[in-house]
């Protein structure tokens, strides 16, 4: 199964995830995702990390939490010398 056919509560089953059910600020989402919050901080800067909502004049960064668990599945390898999907 793709990982993006799999719904919320499979990504959530997969990871053993209870899901808060609302968005997560920087410091719950690095804490999903295993990084320290400044790692999750880079990953906005340069891009390439999951998907976050920022209001228009605010400081304000959310992610949705099936945005998060679709980045940890969609880097599944097999092997340490398998490249990444895009």
């Amino acid at each position: 199964m793709d990982h993006n056919d799999m719904t919320f509560d499979q990504l959530c089953e997969l990871f053993g995830y209870e899901p808060k059910r609302r968005p997560l600020d920087a410091r719950e989402a690095a804490a999903l995702l295993g990084v320290h919050p400044s790692t999750l901080e880079g990953y906005r800067l340069r891009g390439g990390g999951p998907r976050f909502f920022n209001p228009p004049r605010t400081r304000v960064v959310r992610y949705a939490e099936r945005d998060l668990l679709v980045w940890l599945v969609a880097s599944a390898r097999t092997s340490t010398s398998q490249a990444l999907s895009a």
